[in-house]
């Protein structure tokens, strides 16, 4: 009884093996084709509507950053000082990452 149970552990684990090897390779074999006019144009509007959303963000997080740091001012917390400037400066990389998207070369 008990080598039948192993018996079928077995059976089982290699068949989970060869059924995601399977799985695996028919899903990684599908070839997809870009329209022909519109594809370019329609790839360049979304990396373009994400890079403006993206700084915008980025600036959110630099004025946040900035308000944080005010206020630690205000209370005269090192710690909170250093955790202002380290989300403005943070924000501001963003942004400026943002704006230098042409640097990078994404519409060739």
């Amino acid at each position: 009884m008990k080598l039948m149970i192993q018996k079928n552990k077995k059976f089982a684990k290699i068949f989970t093996v060869l059924f995601t090897i399977a799985v695996v390779t028919s899903l990684s074999a599908v070839t997809a084709f870009a329209a022909g006019d519109g594809s370019e144009a329609a790839y360049q509007s979304t990396i373009t509507f994400f890079i403006t959303w993206i700084r915008r963000i980025g600036m959110m997080v630099a004025f946040v950053g900035a308000i944080m740091f005010a206020l630690a001012i205000k209370n005269n917390d090192a710690e909170q000082k250093q955790a202002g400037l380290i989300t403005m400066i943070a924000g501001f990389i963003v942004a400026a990452l943002c704006a230098a998207s042409s640097m990078f070369d994404l519409f060739s």
